[in-house]
């Protein structure tokens, strides 16, 4: 079975939990939106996000959740080597960055980073499966899902690869 993906409008449910979370930034539809970046009110309206029409800023989109087509596929056998692995690893210790779990921003401190995905602790309760997004330095939101989580580290593989800038690493 392919991964299908379906948005929908939430139940009344679903918002009522939101509110339980605390504080977080989201768009809501029929209600006057301003950007948390620049403050103005003109929205660029996506299926799970709403970016900013002026300052490119995303915010998550209140009223949407994310129907499974398929279930998560289990974690592979990790790579023997780092030779095995599809892409090489950036170290990346001491750079933090946020996740976005169901719109809450949470802190995450990574570990490495690659085209495929990053690895970095400090978000709890993320499971394999769950969909999260990865906000970059300038806002950039990047789609990602959980891979792994074990002893406080989580492995996190992107929806579509990046293209890092690899120009100040040393060649052999």
């Amino acid at each position: 079975m392919s991964n299908v993906l379906m948005y929908e409008r939430a139940s009344a449910s679903f918002a009522a939990g939101l509110a339980k979370r605390g504080h977080h930034i989201v768009y809501r539809a029929h209600e006057s939106n301003h950007c948390p970046g620049c403050g103005r009110s003109n929205w660029h309206i996506g299926r799970v996000t709403a970016e900013c029409g002026f300052c490119g800023t995303a915010v998550p989109l209140a009223e949407t959740y994310v129907l499974e087509g398929a279930a998560p596929l289990p974690r592979p056998k990790a790579a023997s080597s780092p030779d095995e692995r599809r892409h090489p690893r950036i170290s990346a210790k001491g750079r933090k960055l946020k996740l976005l779990v169901d719109g809450s921003p949470e802190s995450f401190a990574l570990h490495n980073i690659s085209e495929g995905g990053v690895m970095g602790e400090g978000a709890a309760d993320l499971v394999p499966g769950n969909k999260v997004h990865v906000r970059f330095e300038g806002g950039i939101l990047v789609p990602a899902v959980v891979k792994w989580a074990e002893n406080g580290l989580v492995g996190l593989a992107f929806i579509d690869p990046l293209i890092l800038d690899r120009s100040d690493e040393p060649r052999n």
